[in-house]
């Protein structure tokens, strides 16, 4: 059985929500803008990269000479028009859901605030969390630990009470480098504890 955390920190896309299709879509249409195809299967191993890194590396991989700064802000630019398609990943905003008033909770993402927020708002999980920590309010995206480190300042909590929901590799390695509990929540096991975890009130 996990320890009751002292604060929850929740990463977005894959976690919280469910938005690869939004997400790939929105960086399949800004390539194609400038001639290059994006592989479904290619994006879909790279998920856990803030955007700047995936386009940066996508403009590699095509072999073209691709603007990454137009990939960047055309994909964002379709992500907030594709929000809509953004749905809530049960078992986790469950969780969120129970520790609500009990324990400070935040999202630390590798997404841009502009398009967390038009999710947030599509999805109606506005006003769960008590601070939103986005790729553009930090140093270095993750792997690094800047946006969890910068999550447990906002809440007021030390780095070592805090547990961290993740789904991509990068994002674990980023909880740990910052010194949280962190659980995948790709793994069942993950989702089973998850269902179990009561806040102790007080």
């Amino acid at each position: 059985m996990l320890p009751d955390p002292d604060a929850l920190i929740f990463d977005f896309d894959g976690t919280l929500v469910a938005s690869g299709d939004l997400h790939f879509s929105a960086m399949a249409a800004a390539a194609l803008r400038q001639g290059a195809e994006m592989a479904r299967t290619w994006y879909d191993a790279r998920t856990g990269l803030g955007r700047r890194d995936l386009m940066a590396q996508f403009s590699e991989h095509a072999h073209l000479a691709l603007d990454v700064e137009s990939l960047v802000q055309d994909s964002i630019a379709a992500a907030e028009l594709r929000a809509s398609m953004a749905r809530i990943n049960p078992p986790v905003v469950a969780l969120a859901r129970r520790y609500i008033g009990i324990r400070p909770m935040a999202v630390a993402t590798n997404g841009e605030a502009r398009v967390v927020d038009r999710i947030l708002e599509a999805t109606d999980l506005v006003g769960l969390f008590d601070a939103i920590v986005t790729v553009d309010q930090v140093a270095s995206p993750k792997p690094a630990p800047d946006i969890f480190l910068e999550a447990a300042r906002r809440l007021g909590v030390r780095p070592h009470g805090c547990l961290v929901l993740e789904d991509s590799n990068e994002g674990l390695a980023a909880a740990r480098s910052a010194g949280m509990t962190a659980l995948d929540v790709r793994l069942a096991e993950t989702l089973t504890q998850i269902d179990k975890m009561v806040p102790v009130h007080g």
